[in-house]
Protein backbone atom coordinates (compact mmCIF):
# COMPACT_ATOMS: atom_id res chain seq x y z
CA UNK A 1 0.00 0.00 0.00
CA UNK A 2 1.52 3.29 -1.06
CA UNK A 3 1.39 6.55 0.81
CA UNK A 4 -0.89 9.30 -0.51
CA UNK A 5 0.82 12.09 -2.43
CA UNK A 6 1.84 15.24 -0.61
CA UNK A 7 -0.84 17.91 -0.43
CA UNK A 8 -0.31 20.80 -2.80
CA UNK A 9 0.47 23.36 -0.08
CA UNK A 10 3.10 21.15 1.54
CA UNK A 11 4.65 20.40 -1.85
CA UNK A 12 4.88 24.13 -2.61
CA UNK A 13 6.47 24.85 0.77
CA UNK A 14 9.00 22.04 0.27
CA UNK A 15 9.93 23.29 -3.18
CA UNK A 16 10.10 26.91 -2.02
CA UNK A 17 12.55 25.84 0.67
CA UNK A 18 14.68 23.33 -1.27
CA UNK A 19 14.08 24.48 -4.85
CA UNK A 20 17.11 26.74 -5.07
CA UNK A 21 19.33 23.77 -4.23
CA UNK A 22 17.86 21.86 -7.18
CA UNK A 23 18.37 24.77 -9.58
CA UNK A 24 22.05 25.44 -8.91
CA UNK A 25 23.67 22.46 -10.73
CA UNK A 26 21.93 23.36 -13.99
CA UNK A 27 22.68 27.05 -13.59
CA UNK A 28 26.34 26.61 -12.70
CA UNK A 29 26.79 23.98 -15.40
CA UNK A 30 25.47 26.28 -18.07
CA UNK A 31 27.51 29.20 -16.72
CA UNK A 32 30.60 27.01 -16.92
CA UNK A 33 29.82 26.25 -20.55
CA UNK A 34 29.38 29.92 -21.44
CA UNK A 35 32.68 30.79 -19.75
CA UNK A 36 34.72 27.88 -21.14
CA UNK A 37 32.85 26.41 -24.12
CA UNK A 38 35.40 23.65 -24.79
CA UNK A 39 35.31 22.26 -21.24
CA UNK A 40 32.48 19.79 -21.86
CA UNK A 41 34.02 18.63 -25.14
CA UNK A 42 37.26 17.79 -23.34
CA UNK A 43 35.53 15.96 -20.47
CA UNK A 44 32.92 14.11 -22.53
CA UNK A 45 32.69 13.01 -26.12
CA UNK A 46 32.20 15.96 -28.51
CA UNK A 47 28.88 14.59 -29.81
CA UNK A 48 27.43 14.81 -26.28
CA UNK A 49 28.33 18.49 -25.94
CA UNK A 50 25.18 19.95 -27.53
CA UNK A 51 22.63 17.70 -25.75
CA UNK A 52 24.25 18.26 -22.36
CA UNK A 53 24.48 22.02 -22.81
CA UNK A 54 20.87 22.20 -24.01
CA UNK A 55 19.68 20.15 -21.03
CA UNK A 56 21.58 22.46 -18.66
CA UNK A 57 20.05 25.50 -20.36
CA UNK A 58 16.52 24.07 -20.23
CA UNK A 59 17.03 22.89 -16.64
CA UNK A 60 18.14 26.35 -15.61
CA UNK A 61 15.10 27.94 -17.25
CA UNK A 62 12.75 25.35 -15.80
CA UNK A 63 14.22 25.63 -12.31
CA UNK A 64 14.15 29.42 -12.11
CA UNK A 65 10.68 29.51 -13.66
CA UNK A 66 9.34 26.94 -11.22
CA UNK A 67 10.92 28.80 -8.31
CA UNK A 68 9.13 31.97 -9.41
CA UNK A 69 5.89 30.08 -10.08
CA UNK A 70 5.63 28.80 -6.49
CA UNK A 71 6.71 32.07 -4.86
CA UNK A 72 4.25 33.65 -2.42
CA UNK A 73 3.62 36.81 -4.40
CA UNK A 74 2.37 34.86 -7.44
CA UNK A 75 0.22 32.28 -5.65
CA UNK A 76 -3.03 34.23 -5.97
CA UNK A 77 -2.52 35.22 -9.61
CA UNK A 78 -4.31 33.49 -12.48
CA UNK A 79 -2.54 30.43 -13.86
CA UNK A 80 -1.88 32.21 -17.16
CA UNK A 81 -0.34 35.21 -15.38
CA UNK A 82 1.75 32.95 -13.11
CA UNK A 83 3.10 31.10 -16.14
CA UNK A 84 3.67 34.32 -18.06
CA UNK A 85 5.53 36.04 -15.21
CA UNK A 86 7.53 32.90 -14.40
CA UNK A 87 8.64 32.37 -18.00
CA UNK A 88 9.46 36.06 -18.36
CA UNK A 89 11.43 36.17 -15.09
CA UNK A 90 13.31 33.00 -15.96
CA UNK A 91 14.20 34.28 -19.42
CA UNK A 92 15.36 37.66 -18.08
CA UNK A 93 17.47 36.05 -15.35
CA UNK A 94 19.09 33.41 -17.56
CA UNK A 95 19.68 35.68 -20.55
CA UNK A 96 21.08 38.35 -18.23
CA UNK A 97 23.44 35.73 -16.86
CA UNK A 98 24.59 34.83 -20.38
CA UNK A 99 25.27 38.52 -21.02
CA UNK A 100 27.31 38.86 -17.80
CA UNK A 101 29.25 35.67 -18.57
CA UNK A 102 29.99 36.87 -22.11
CA UNK A 103 31.31 40.16 -20.75
CA UNK A 104 33.50 38.29 -18.25
CA UNK A 105 34.74 36.07 -21.08
CA UNK A 106 35.73 39.11 -23.13
CA UNK A 107 37.50 40.77 -20.18
CA UNK A 108 39.64 37.69 -19.43
CA UNK A 109 40.12 36.13 -22.89
CA UNK A 110 43.39 34.26 -22.28
CA UNK A 111 43.15 33.03 -18.71
CA UNK A 112 40.59 30.22 -18.49
CA UNK A 113 41.06 29.50 -14.78
CA UNK A 114 40.68 33.13 -13.75
CA UNK A 115 37.71 33.52 -16.09
CA UNK A 116 36.06 30.45 -14.58
CA UNK A 117 36.68 31.62 -11.01
CA UNK A 118 35.35 35.12 -11.59
CA UNK A 119 32.42 33.81 -13.62
CA UNK A 120 31.31 31.20 -11.10
CA UNK A 121 31.67 33.73 -8.28
CA UNK A 122 29.47 36.16 -10.17
CA UNK A 123 27.00 33.34 -10.93
CA UNK A 124 26.76 32.61 -7.21
CA UNK A 125 26.28 36.32 -6.52
CA UNK A 126 23.52 36.57 -9.15
CA UNK A 127 21.71 33.56 -7.66
CA UNK A 128 22.03 34.97 -4.15
CA UNK A 129 20.80 38.42 -5.18
CA UNK A 130 17.92 36.95 -7.19
CA UNK A 131 16.79 34.79 -4.28
CA UNK A 132 17.00 37.74 -1.87
CA UNK A 133 14.94 39.82 -4.30
CA UNK A 134 12.17 37.23 -4.52
CA UNK A 135 12.15 36.80 -0.73
CA UNK A 136 11.92 40.59 -0.33
CA UNK A 137 8.97 40.78 -2.72
CA UNK A 138 7.32 37.92 -0.82
CA UNK A 139 7.79 39.81 2.48
CA UNK A 140 6.27 42.96 0.99
CA UNK A 141 3.38 40.88 -0.32
CA UNK A 142 2.81 39.39 3.15
CA UNK A 143 2.92 42.85 4.77
CA UNK A 144 0.45 44.32 2.28
CA UNK A 145 -1.86 41.32 2.56
CA UNK A 146 -1.74 41.40 6.37
CA UNK A 147 -2.46 45.14 6.41
CA UNK A 148 -5.47 44.75 4.10
CA UNK A 149 -6.85 41.90 6.23
CA UNK A 150 -6.60 43.88 9.49
CA UNK A 151 -8.29 46.98 8.00
CA UNK A 152 -11.37 45.08 6.85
Amino acid sequence: MSEPPLPSARRQILFAKYGPILITPFYFGFSTHVLTPNSFSRILRPELNVPIVNSLWIGSHFGVGLYLYVSKHLRNADIFDRLLFSVYGSAMFNLGTVLVMSIIRSIFPDNGALRLGVGLSSSAALLFIGRRYVLYIDQIFDAIRFRSITRS
